[in-house]
C-alpha cells in the first residue's frame, strides 16, 4: 500500500482515505445522517438546530475550546468529509469538533477570537472521503460498532438501521460493522421495544440518560427469564416490532426505570441488579411479587423462601438479628424510635409463630 494513503480493512478490501488537505471552516456541514444527531433530533434537521444540539449539555462539544485555545487543531485526527452541494462539505466524522470551532469563530470572548486567528482555526486538516455509499457505512461501521468509539448504544442501534433501510440484511449489516449478527438483533429488539414502551404511552427518560438507558433495558431482555417472562416472539425482519405480553412490558420498564403515571419508582438501582431480577423472573412466587409492588429484595426472599425450609428462614432471621445487634451503637436518637417500632412487629412475629408452632 502506497505510504501516501490511509486505509481501514473491510474484509479482504481496503478503504482507501486520502491524506489531509485544509478545508475552510465556512465550507463544512454538519452531517444530518449522523446516528447520534439523528437519535436525538430525527431526520432532516437544520444546521442551526444540529450545532444547538451538539453544544448542548448532553453533547458538551465546547468541552474542546480550551485544547483549541493552548493547542490549536492538531493534525493528528483530521475531520473526515465528503463533498456536498457547491464546494460543501459534510462531515461524517467529527462533528463535535466543527461545532466547537464554530463556537469560537462566532464567540463574543477575545481569548477564543485570538486564539482562532493567531492559531488559523479557520481552516483544518479533512479527509476526503470519495467512497461508494457502502464505503462510508463500512468505515463508520467498523470505527463505532466494532471499535466502540464515541456512539452509544442506541446511536448504534440507529445506524444498523440506517444499513438495513437500504436494502441490506442484518447480515450484510454484520459484515459491514464486523459485528455479530446476534449482538446487532440484540441492539435492535432493544430499540424495538423502547417505541413499543413510548407506544404504550409510558413517560421515558430523557435523552441526555441515553446510554444507561438503553442497556439497562437493553442487559434484562437478552437474559433467558426476562425475554422468557415478556412472551418475546421476534420477527425474522428485526425493523419489525416482535409479539410481547404489553403488560408485563410495562412492569419491566417500571421495574427498570419507574412509571411516572403511576407513580412507582424503580427497583434496578444499578445494572447489577438486573440478573438478581431475571432470576427472580424465574420463579413464580418472586414473580408475583414483584408484580403485587414488592421491591427487589423482598422478591429474592420469595425466591429464597421458596425451596428453604423454616430452619432456613429462621437461621437468616437470626442472623439479621446478630448484624442489627452489632450496628445498634451507630442509630441517634430519632433512629432509635424507628428500631424499638420495628422491634415490635418483630415480637408479634415471634409470638405469631410460636402459637403456630404450639398448635402443631
Amino acid at each position: 500500500m502506497s505510504p501516501s494513503r490511509a486505509s481501514i480493512a473491510r474484509g479482504h478490501r481496503q478503504l482507501k482515505l486520502p491524506m489531509p488537505v485544509p478545508l475552510q471552516v465556512d465550507q463544512l456541514r454538519f452531517d444530518p445522517g449522523n446516528p447520534r444527531i439523528a437519535e436525538a433530533l430525527g431526520r432532516s434537521p437544520s444546521q442551526r438546530e444540529m450545532y444547538d444540539y451538539l453544544v448542548s449539555a448532553e453533547m458538551e462539544a465546547r468541552e474542546l475550546v480550551p485544547s483549541f485555545v493552548v493547542n490549536g487543531y492538531l493534525p493528528y485526527e483530521p475531520l473526515i468529509v465528503r463533498p456536498a452541494k457547491r464546494g460543501t462539505y459534510t462531515v461524517l466524522e467529527g462533528n463535535r469538533r466543527l461545532a466547537a470551532l464554530q463556537s469560537m469563530r462566532d464567540s463574543d470572548d477575545s481569548v477564543e477570537q485570538t486564539a482562532y486567528r493567531d492559531k488559523q482555526l479557520s481552516s483544518v486538516p479533512c479527509m476526503v472521503f470519495e467512497g461508494s455509499d457502502d464505503d462510508e457505512l463500512a468505515y463508520l461501521g467498523l470505527r463505532h460498532l466494532s471499535k466502540t468509539k464515541d456512539w452509544s448504544a442506541a446511536a448504534k442501534a440507529a445506524f444498523v438501521e440506517r444499513i438495513l433501510r437500504r436494502g441490506r440484511t442484518l447480515q450484510d449489516a454484520a459484515r459491514i460493522t464486523n459485528t455479530g449478527s446476534p449482538s446487532l438483533r440484540s441492539l435492535l429488539l432493544t430499540r424495538r421495544l423502547f417505541e413499543r414502551a413510548a407506544a404504550l404511552g409510558m413517560e421515558l427518560p430523557s435523552h441526555i440518560e441515553g446510554e444507561l438507558f438503553f442497556w439497562h433495558l437493553g442487559d434484562a431482555v437478552r437474559r433467558s427469564n426476562t425475554k422468557r417472562y415478556l412472551q418475546i416472539v421476534e420477527s425474522s425482519n428485526p425493523l419489525e416490532q416482535p409479539d410481547l405480553n404489553e403488560s408485563r412490558l410495562e412492569h419491566l420498564v417500571t421495574w427498570l426505570y419507574g412509571n411516572a403515571k403511576t407513580g412507582e419508582t424503580k427497583l434496578i438501582r444499578s445494572i447489577r441488579d438486573i440478573p438478581d431480577l431475571d432470576s427472580c423472573l424465574a420463579n413464580e412466587r418472586a414473580t408475583r411479587s414483584l408484580e403485587a409492588g414488592s421491591s427487589l429484595e423482598e422478591a429474592r426472599e420469595e425466591l429464597l423462601s421458596a425451596g428453604a425450609s423454616v430452619t432456613g428462614h429462621l437461621e437468616r432471621a437470626k442472623k439479621s438479628v446478630q448484624r442489627a445487634t452489632a450496628a445498634i451503637s451507630d442509630v441517634d436518637r430519632d433512629g432509635m424510635g424507628r428500631v424499638r417500632s420495628a422491634r415490635e412487629e418483630l415480637q408479634r412475629a415471634l409470638e405469631t409463630f410460636d402459637m403456630t408452632v404450639k398448635s402443631r
